[in-house]
């Protein structure tokens, strides 16, 4: 059950919105009224002003369910004190009757790193937003990252995009979101990009139940898989879903039965070294050693020399420059001798560009690959490639444009009508399903996607299907209790060899 709006904080929210045309209008009235009760030139009795008393926010509702339609205003709590401070907003209109109207904007706030080792990455994810505000009428303001998109509608309600950074960690993260809700007055966020930053925005907006949260591509497995917060959603995998099948192709296919690992040391690479591990090593295979690198880390060569000489291979989960380095450097300490298997975003299509012909060959899992021969993905490439050229699709920028989508689908189908503390627009958005550029999506009831994953091997400088894997879960297929049970992934979790 969601939790009931803060009222109060909702009003105040809606009071920083409100427009310089509404105070003219109040003092305009103000003076009609005045001139009303000093009565005319004619002697007559001035007839006293009448003022309507401004109707009740609408009580919050009992359960996530949509309040009917003809639910109308209360008159619980209505004083004078209450119709003097209300204020009009930019949101809520009010008819010539009391009641309430419809929205008048809704605004979305986006949120990816834009600074720090991830910076690329998150252009991308912001070329995804704009390219699904685009199909509701929006224009760029420009070709900076930072610029907005204006021009967007659902339902005849403008969309407001807000944009704001972070560089990865989660202190500047929710600093950054808190902007957005308690400043701009966001409805909707749609972020972040970086495992820990989801975690962080979760414990955050768990605290404004009338805000929605629809996550990028933070793909710590924990952000719905335990503890989901209701206002919480996510349209693609976690770390855990992006690196199925990994395991048991190594051990089954290519026949390594003793590995390392190599890996940035927070949430999501935990969930991806975890997932492999699940798999090889239920199957009998053993690591040798689990290396954590701190994200950013520039010199690999301490953590390189770790690496037993006798392993069959090693897995490395990172992202970004992370990967281009670690990659490079791997190759002068060790002369391509031992075998590498990569993480998901490790070769995604924004690293292997800069990879070259080191990636060819290289084995992984993944949300996205090049050959999948859906049309939905061919037109997404195409307009991505017409708005932003010299873009390819990769996890970061298709993410962003699912997330934001369904946000859009959700708001059409609610009216654009978010006064009942948003609670209609997450139920709309918990149904949510459809074919999107990677394949169909449809949410658990944690409100986590239940996706298709493709092992994949890069042939020719693209990702090439070896097999699709078909609506893979938030438990990798394992028994629902038995996989939670486990704890989640860390460090030292799940114990293997």
């Amino acid at each position: 059950m969601a939790p009931a709006p803060d009222r109060g904080r909702t009003t105040r929210m809606r009071r920083r919105k409100s427009t310089g045309a509404w105070r003219l209008l109040g003092v305009l009235v103000t003076l009609l009224l005045i001139a009303a009760a000093c009565g005319g030139d004619d002697g007559e009795e001035a007839t006293p002003p009448v003022t309507a008393a401004a109707p009740e926010p609408a009580p919050a509702p009992a359960t996530t369910e949509s309040a009917p339609a003809d639910a109308g205003p209360t008159d619980e709590g209505s004083t004078d004190d209450t119709v003097d401070d209300a204020a009009p907003s930019d949101d809520v209109t009010a008819t010539d009757d009391g009641a309430a109207d419809v929205t008048e904007s809704i605004t979305i706030g986006a949120i990816s790193t834009l600074d720090g080792p991830f910076a690329a990455l998150g252009d991308f994810s912001m070329h995804g937003v704009k390219l699904a505000l685009l199909e509701y009428g929006g224009e760029l303001d420009g070709t900076d990252t930072r610029d907005g998109v204006t021009g967007a509608s659902v339902a005849g309600v403008d969309i407001e995009l807000v944009i704001e950074g972070s560089d990865a960690t989660p202190d500047v993260a929710v600093e950054a979101t808190r902007r957005m809700v308690e400043q701009d007055g966001a409805e909707i966020i749609i972020g972040p990009l970086s495992g820990d930053e989801g975690l962080a925005l979760k414990d955050y907006i768990r605290d404004f139940p009338e805000v929605t949260l629809v996550n990028g591509t933070s793909a710590s497995q924990d952000l719905t898989l335990r503890d989901p917060a209701p206002n919480v959603f996510r349209f693609g995998g976690d770390g855990a879903m992006w690196t199925f099948g990994v395991g048991t192709y190594a051990y089954e296919v290519l026949g390594y039965r003793n590995i390392a690992t190599v890996a940035e040391d927070y949430s999501y690479p935990y969930d991806q070294v975890g997932a492999v591990l699940t798999e090889f090593c239920a199957l009998g295979g053993t690591v040798a050693e689990r290396i954590w690198v701190p994200l950013g880390t520039q010199d690999y060569s301490s953590f390189v020399a770790q690496i037993p000489d006798d392993v069959d291979a090693v897995f490395f989960a990172m992202g970004g420059t992370d990967a281009i380095n670690f990659v490079k450097q791997y190759d002068e300490f060790t002369g391509q001798a031992i075998p590498l298997v990569a993480g998901p975003t490790a070769v995604d299509q924004s690293v292997l560009s800069e990879l070259g012909d080191r990636a060819e060959g290289l084995i992984s899992s993944g949300p996205v690959v090049d050959d999948s021969g859906l049309a939905e993905f061919d037109a997404f490439a195409a307009r991505l490639e017409e708005v932003f050229p010299g873009q390819t699709p990769n996890i970061f920028n298709i993410y962003y444009y699912v997330a934001t989508k369904s946000a859009l689908q959700a708001l059409e189908e609610v009216g654009a009508d978010l006064s009942d503390g948003s609670a209609a627009f997450q139920a709309a958005l918990a149904e949510q399903s459809w074919q999107t550029p990677i394949g169909p999506v449809v949410l658990d009831d944690n409100r986590q996607a239940v996706v298709d994953m493709y092992l994949r091997r890069v042939e020719g400088g693209v990702q090439k299907t070896i097999e699709t894997l078909p609506k893979v879960n938030a438990t990798l297929g394992f028994d629902r209790d038995e996989y939670i049970a486990q704890g989640s992934f860390s460090r030292d979790n799940p114990a293997c060899g």
